[in-house]
């Protein structure tokens, strides 16, 4: 127990020692915006697929239906 209880006061002194070296350094307010004078993509990018994508995905998948994929949830 006398282990444990050491590596815990040392990895408490290691972040106090890290949360004060962070608190010198000087930062800047960054404003992190990105503005576009458009926001959804061009109809015409996507028309650009290969004819036989959806085909090959459909037949690689193990279960389909109507042109979907059958995916099941938390499948481990």
């Amino acid at each position: 127990m006398l282990d444990k209880d050491k590596i815990t006061q040392q990895a408490k002194k290691i972040m106090d020692n890290f949360m004060d070296a962070l608190q010198k350094i000087e930062h800047k307010d960054i404003d992190f915006q990105v503005r576009r004078e458009k926001n959804v993509r061009d109809d015409k990018a996507t028309l650009n697929t290969n004819a036989d994508f959806s085909e090959r995905m459909l037949k690689n998948a193990p279960a389909t239906k109507d042109n979907c994929i059958l995916a099941e949830k938390k499948k481990w």
